[in-house]
């Protein structure tokens, strides 16, 4: 038989909660296994008998000495009582009967009354986990509470935890439903055991505790019926709290001043019963003036709102005191000045309306919200004539009235020709701004009234059928056509900022829908208002293509860039309103010659343009009943098709392009071709925000060769679906909610592609010119890179990219020098996978890159081009599963190829500028190469020393090793490039550290050592300091080597030096500490003998520059990372040296001399 006397002495004596545990475990398993008999559950319970008989025994001496002698046994006491309630928590739940409950809560409810200073923490555990047990009936819950509450005034010198187990156990308690009726059914309303509750808790303080007693507080309002007298004590309690805040402590509770805040409004806001108590206490807060924060006055407004809120029966719980309420609330919006406060006023004013207008499910009387918004009216008609209050009235009263459906239908008549009779006679022009604003707003708040008719009440929608239309449909010309009309004519910055007004009302006064009888919406404008909005929209963005430069200081463009919005707005809903702006710009732009114009009117053009690009293409139309008057079907791609066609019609603006010199290239034809490139853009952006990014990816694959497809249409296919000389079924079934619109983008998209780069191989060449070329390059690119990979194979785009769309292979010898450009467009957008066909052995990429003798071309521009196209192959080739296969050998090749280039080159007397453009070439495909750690690059580490130990080549070659590691527009991931995580590090560690030996002066010679330096820091400086950590102290004397031999150092070299020495400064500066001699020296001497080399040059080398920039950077960053004691024997130096660099002739450059001279000022 089970000792449980033993089990409870061990657990006393035991200091450690798992041991406690496992021996609680122990005790309850045994009464598990002997299924709860009365002997074991009674020996159980009498095993803690030995320290109540002693508590029995000496309580009273205790008392009467008023000493605390007797702490051990109180200490003894509390464990033997955890003793039982940890028992409980490890016992089965259902295993106790209910006879044994009642003795346990008996037992355990005593304690409360007998003794107060030990084991009230294990009691109320032990009641708690009684409390779950099976067997536990409701009139138990009762005697718990009324047990608890014989505590007293001994409640509040319980520890924090034991009132926080108490707070736990009264909330399970009054929240359960049975032990609610059965606390309900015995005392009734008088609620007897809620009057103990509140003595026993009114002096609480802690946090945690708090956010406990308010949840209990709010369910004893809720949930149970007091009378009035016991409701107001409930109110006294918790009110008493208001406006609560929390003190900062060095000891984090998980509990915020907010979480205290929300936890006491719930109390506020927990019945209507508490309704004649709240609003009346609220507001006399709230109405004390300079005496009340802002936070505070936040508080009030939204306890407000919340009792608003939840407050049932409106006609008894709020109307009785809207009067008070409004009387205190209308002066924090008419004379607040804190946006915080207005707004939140302004909330609680919606809330009443929305409260007075009923629920989704059942709606109030409607005298309710009309008494209700006639209040509100009444008291702001007279302030809208008044210009200080205007926008402060318009805000109230626009605020009840469009709060719900039935407001506004039942009194926006009313304001709309209270704001008309102001207009008649405004004060000045602020107070007709202000007056527009209100307009505006209103007009604003109705379309989302129409927008989420279907989410109220049933009725919402059909009042909606009969709301009046006189007042809205006289705005147009009463208001908004009559001001701009007479501000227009008296330009002025008041009057713009009217007119802008002007212009956003326009724009939401088009968007207007009204609700038909059938429930379908269509334009409350009609088409001939619609055209006039559109007319005045267009001539205001056009205006500039008709100013000269010396109306430019005078216009505001504000003013364009607000209509532009406005016209996008209503091209949205009034879908011929974009055609009307592309068909007019189209006119107004041909009309001149662009060849030789102005440099404003050039201006002109170009936001021209991109206005047509924006408004047009970066949101998708809507299919509006009335909103397309037209003989052609709605499609979400109309206005994308109606700006790119109209752009590809403009193309070329100019044909003297190459015809001079090419700086005197007119940009005109650029601007074109970047419009086109930004409304592509702007429309992926609209798929991206209407359908979502993972919508985007899935609907940008295809089985079909669009560019077959394409072969059946004529080249003019865009241009004839704008006119409708053409059609496409697909394009006419789209549905704007529909992502297949963004699959039909990229098809479209793809045939511009195609269209552009036809025109460029078989046009007129003085147009397509390099910069033009370089452009259309990168549409390709953004058009090809959001291509599935599976629907760029089907396409073949890797084989279109050298025959450019055209069928054959015209990417050589063509009569422009650029055109490769195209190739490197279409080769940057592609997936590695589209491309594999490429590297079959003998194929095109191995062609390409295994052609040194085409890639010799001296001109440097067209090297770069060849090089970018390198690159890509280089870096998009798939490598097998082994060195073995097919894929590898081509790369393996590929490479080897260059590397015996290199190697013939380093021994031979090859002409630099030749040499120059296949190391350009050569560089580039290693990089791609390296950018995804192809391991064939290791066998060219030889090669690389070879060619750099050179007296002739070794100094390109140096100097170009960067071009490994360098950051590249054509290896980022979004263009599919595969690169490697760590790839640079694999450089440095393969490359760059392969030529540290060689780097200092040995039997090569000090020439060859500065070249393999040049190398070194070529790579280095294009890698984070991570990369190279591990290598810092060698790299440092390759650092001071550097600096220190600056007459024998390119310019570029450096500068590479120096960005790494900044580097090291910014993150390892200890390391400096034992060259800071040699480094300061160094970086003077760069500083002194760049700005004296500078100053002797007519010719501005922007590498100097840079080498002197770099060097102040670092002598202003060293004051910062070392001791004085370091620095004292430089600074008398130092100062006179930045004194000088103060004065150096570039901007940049003096202002980090300053910095550093005012860091090396405070050596002392």
């Amino acid at each position: 038989m089970a000792n449980f006397k033993d089990w409870a002495l061990q657990y006393v004596l035991a200091d450690d909660e798992p041991l406690q545990f496992e021996i609680a475990k122990k005790a309850a398993k045994e009464i598990e296994s002997s299924n709860a008999s009365r002997a074991t559950v009674g020996n159980w319970a009498a095993s803690v008998q030995p320290w109540m008989s002693r508590a029995q025994a000496g309580d009273d001496d205790l008392m009467e000495d008023g000493d605390d002698g007797g702490s051990g046994d109180i200490i003894a006491r509390a464990k033997a009582l955890g003793f039982l309630a940890g028992t409980l928590e490890a016992l089965d739940k259902t295993i106790l009967r209910t006879d044994q409950i009642v003795f346990l809560v008996g037992f355990f409810g005593s304690m409360f009354s007998y003794d107060h200073k030990a084991g009230i923490t294990a009691s109320t555990k032990a009641l708690r986990q009684l409390f779950v047990m099976k067997g536990f009936k409701p009139d138990m819950g009762v005697k718990m509470l009324e047990d608890v509450c014989k505590l007293k005034e001994d409640f509040r010198l319980q520890s924090v935890v034991t009132r926080l187990e108490i707070y736990e156990l009264f909330r399970s308690l009054v929240k359960d439903p049975s032990v609610s009726s059965e606390l309900q059914h015995k005392y009734g309303s008088s609620c007897g055991f809620v009057v103990d509750l509140l003595q026993l808790c009114q002096h609480e303080r802690d946090p945690r505790n708090l956010m406990l007693w308010f949840d209990i507080i709010a369910s004893l309002v809720a949930d149970y019926s007091p009378s009035e007298e016991v409701t107001g004590e409930i109110f006294k309690a918790f009110s008493a709290y208001f406006p609560i805040s929390l003190k900062s402590s060095s000891t984090r509770i998980g509990i915020t001043a907010d979480d205290l805040k929300v936890a006491l409004r719930s109390c506020f806001a927990a019945h209507q019963r508490l309704a004649p108590l709240t609003f009346p206490f609220l507001i006399q807060k709230l109405d004390q003036g300079d005496a009340v924060t802002v936070a505070v006055k936040l508080d009030i407004l939204r306890t407000i709102k919340a009792c608003v809120e939840s407050y049932e029966h409106p006609q008894a719980s709020l109307v009785p005191y809207i009067g008070k309420i409004w009387g205190s609330l209308k002066y924090e919006v008419r004379n607040g000045e804190v946006k915080e406060t207005i707004d939140a006023t302004l909330d609680v004013l919606r809330a009443i309306a929305d409260k007075l207008d009923g629920s989704k499910t059942q709606k109030l009387e409607a005298s309710l919200l009309k008494g209700y918004i006639d209040t509100v009216f009444k008291d702001c008609k007279e302030d809208l004539a008044n210009p200080t209050y205007t926008k402060q009235a318009g805000l109230l009263v626009m605020t009840v009235i469009t709060a719900n459906i039935r407001g506004y239908v039942l009194e926006s008549a009313a304001l709309l020709d209270s704001i008309r009779s102001n207009f008649r006679q405004p004060k000045s022009p602020s107070h007709t701004r202000d007056l527009l604003l209100i307009l505006n707003s209103i007009l604003k708040a109705r379309l989302e009234l129409v927008k989420n008719r279907g989410q109220g009440h049933p009725e919402d929608a059909e009042q909606l059928k009969t709301e009046p239309r006189a007042s809205l449909d006289a705005l147009f010309h009463d208001i908004y056509l009559s001001t701009w009309t007479a501000k227009s004519s008296e330009p002025s910055k008041e009057n713009t900022e009217v007119l802008k007004q002007v212009v956003q009302g326009l724009a939401l006064l088009v968007s207007q829908q009204t609700v038909q009888q059938d429930g379908q919406t269509s334009l409350l404008c009609s088409g001939e208002t619609c055209s006039q909005i559109c007319t005045l929209l267009i001539q205001t963005l056009i205006k500039g293509l008709t100013l000269s430069s010396n109306d430019k200081e005078t216009n505001d463009s504000s003013l364009e860039e607000e209509a532009q919005l406005a016209l996008r707005t209503v091209g949205l809903n009034y879908t011929q309103a974009y055609e009307e702006f592309a068909r007019t710009a189209k006119a107004e732009i041909k009309k001149r010659d662009w060849a030789n114009a102005s440099a404003y009117s050039l201006e002109a053009l170009r936001d021209l343009l991109f206005r047509l690009a924006f408004v047009g293409c970066s949101e998708l139309p809507h299919n509006v009943a009335g909103g397309s008057a037209g003989s052609k079907p709605f499609s979400p791609l109309q206005h994308f098709i109606t700006s790119t066609a109209t752009l590809l019609e403009l193309f070329p603006l100019s044909v003297a392009g190459l015809s001079a010199e090419a700086h005197k290239e007119s940009p005109a034809n650029s601007y074109v071709i970047a419009a086109l490139h930004a409304g592509l853009l702007f429309f992926r952006d609209a798929c991206v925000a209407k359908y979502g990014a993972d919508a985007l990816v899935a609907f940008s694959r295809d089985d079909k060769n669009w560019v077959e497809e394409f072969g059946g249409f004529s080249d003019d296919w865009i241009q004839q679906l704008k006119s409708g000389e053409a059609s496409d079924p697909t394009l006419s079934s789209l549905g704007e909610e529909d992502p297949e619109v963004y699959r039909q983008f990229l098809r479209l998209s793809l045939f511009i592609v195609r269209y552009l780069y036809r025109s460029a191989t078989a046009g007129v060449q003085t147009v397509w010119s390099g910069r033009i070329l370089s452009q259309v390059s990168n549409i390709a690119a953004f058009v090809i890179r959001n291509l599935d990979e599976k629907l760029q194979i089907s396409c073949n785009l890797a084989n279109e990219a050298f025959t450019l769309f055209s069928g054959k292979d015209v990417a050589e010898g063509n009569a422009s020098p650029f055109l490769e450009l195209l190739t490197r467009g279409v080769l940057e957008g592609l997936w590695p996978g589209a491309m594999a066909e490429l590297y079959n052995p003998g194929g095109i990429a191995e062609n390409i890159m295994c052609n040194p003798p085409k890639l010799e071309d001296r001109h440097s521009h067209q090297r770069e081009i060849r090089a970018s196209v390198a690159l890509i192959l280089a870096n998009k080739h798939k490598m097998g599963p082994s060195t073995s296969d097919p894929e590898s050998q081509t790369m393996k090749k590929v490479l080897g190829t260059w590397g015996d280039q290199l190697k013939a080159s380093a021994a031979s007397d090859i002409d630099l500028g030749a040499f120059e453009s296949l190391n350009t070439i050569a560089m580039h495909i290693f990089a791609g190469a390296v950018a995804r750690q192809d391991r064939n690059v290791l066998d060219l580490v030889p090669v690389l020393k070879e060619a750099i130990a050179s007296e002739h080549v070794g100094d390109i070659v140096s100097r170009s090793m960067g071009i490994l590691v360098t950051e590249s527009e054509l290896l980022l991931t979004e263009n599919h490039a595969v690169v490697r995580r760590f790839y640079k590090q694999w450089a440095y560690s393969q490359i760059a550290k392969q030529f540290y030996p060689l780097a200092l002066p040995s039997e090569n010679g000090p020439a060859a050592a500065t070249r393999y330096r040049a190398a070194i820091l070529s790579i280095v400086s294009n890698c984070a300091f991570s990369v190279y950590e591990a290598d810092v102290e060698p790299l440092l004397r390759l650092l001071i080597t550097t600096l220190g031999d600056r007459g024998n150092v390119s310019p570029q070299q450096l500068v590479a030096a120096l960005e790494v020495l900044v580097e090291i400064l910014a993150n390892e500066p200890d390391s400096l500490k034992s060259h800071l001699k040699a480094v300061i020296g160094g970086a003077i001497g760069v500083s002194e003998e760049s700005l004296s080399q500078s100053q002797a040059s007519s010719k501005k080398d922007p590498n100097q520059t840079s080498a002197r920039k770099l060097a102040l950077q670092a002598l202003a960053a060293i004051p910062k990372k070392f001791e004085e004691r370091y620095l004292l024997p430089h600074a008398l130096r130092l100062q006179r040296v930045l004194a000088m660099a103060c004065g150096d002739p570039v901007r940049e450059v003096r202002l980090v001399a300053r910095l550093a001279r005012g860091n090396w000022a405070k050596v002392k």
